[in-house]
């Protein structure tokens, strides 16, 4: 049987690039096999990307969707969030 695991991380688009992508891909990775005791399939790793709009609530908190309560946001931010998901081979 397999599972999947997953790690994602937002990244600001002004410093988003091809560069950047692999960068976090690989600490992603490499954070997901530190954490994992069973074996990962290595050619099964998939990797998305979203582009969205972050915006800062009361608290200071980022948040993925508008403020609903009436209130205006004016710290909004652009991110690209990537996210790399894997399977592991593992006792069900």
């Amino acid at each position: 049987m397999t599972k999947r695991i997953s790690a994602y991380v937002n990244v600001a688009i002004e410093d988003y690039d091809e560069s950047m992508l692999n960068h976090v891909v690989e600490l992603m990775k490499d954070s997901l096999r530190e954490q994992v005791l069973d074996v990962i399939l290595e050619d099964k790793w998939k990797i998305e990307e979203n582009r969205r709009t972050l915006f800062r609530n009361g608290e200071g908190v980022w948040e993925s969707h508008q403020i609903e309560d009436g209130r205006e946001t004016k710290d909004s931010l652009e991110v690209m969030t990537v996210t790399v998901q894997g399977e592991v081979l593992g006792d069900m």
